[in-house]
């Protein structure tokens, strides 16, 4: 090996030295980069008619305590419109949460989120004051907003616990939920029919919350019976 009578050897070493040190790192921590894990549209019926639509983008990102999901979504459902941004960690416990919703043009309600060990604080601004709650977090902690679908994402995520804890930031409400996973399925979007997996949340009372999604994690279609909804996305994905 040589370099050049213009390179410095201090530079070299430490060239050789991380080269080295990359070499010695499991390859999952090598291969842990930023990237979309899963982006697209929904269309959501009620009780069979359109509703309105909902597009979200999922991003997996790399933080000093390990891999974080950054979700981002927009929605028009009816005349109410919605903007969200949720931050989770790698297994889906809600980190951060920011929303703003409009009805027919004006600003109604704002909520923003904020996680610290063990508790997820909640600061809710409406037209008619503030309000604010705290929950306790423990591993199989989500976080579910009414009518976002692709807040679905997360609840494979969280299969390797029987029992979740659901916030719904909006409704100011921690709820328990079973979850299962209900074998394979197939679902048929555009024209071309998906494998997919299937999972159910089941409240006290027995209701469900239906899941399915692609081989790769994928959210494909979510159906809430007792609200008579469907969302079902707009293309495979790709």
């Amino acid at each position: 090996m040589y370099y050049s009578a213009g390179m410095s050897a201090l530079p070299l070493l430490r060239i050789l030295r991380v080269l080295a040190l990359t070499a010695v790192l499991p390859v999952g921590l090598r291969a842990q980069t930023s990237a979309v894990v899963d982006e697209g549209t929904f269309s959501v019926s009620k009780s069979g008619a359109p509703l309105g639509r909902e597009s979200f983008r999922i991003k997996r990102e790399v933080a000093p305590g390990g891999q974080v999901f950054q979700a981002t979504g927009e929605s028009a459902l009816g005349d109410t419109r919605l903007t969200t941004r949720l931050g989770t960690d790698s297994t889906g416990v809600p980190v951060s949460y920011e929303t703003e919703i409009r009805d027919r043009g004006e600003v109604v309600q704002r909520i923003q989120g904020r996680g610290r060990p063990g508790r997820f604080s909640v600061l809710m601004q409406t037209r008619s004051g503030e309000s604010a709650r705290e929950y306790v977090l423990n591993n199989g902690a989500l976080l579910m907003d009414d009518d976002v679908f692709h807040h679905f994402f997360f609840v494979p995520l969280a299969v390797a616990h029987a029992q979740l804890i659901v916030i719904a930031p909006r409704g100011m409400q921690q709820s328990q939920f079973r979850l299962e996973e209900r074998g394979n399925d197939t679902i048929d979007i555009a024209g071309r029919t998906i494998e997919s997996r299937h999972f159910a949340l089941i409240t006290p009372g027995g209701a469900t919350e239906d899941v399915w999604i692609d081989g790769k994690g994928r959210l494909l279609k979510v159906s809430i019976p007792a609200k008579a909804l469907v969302a079902l996305r707009d293309d495979p994905p790709r």
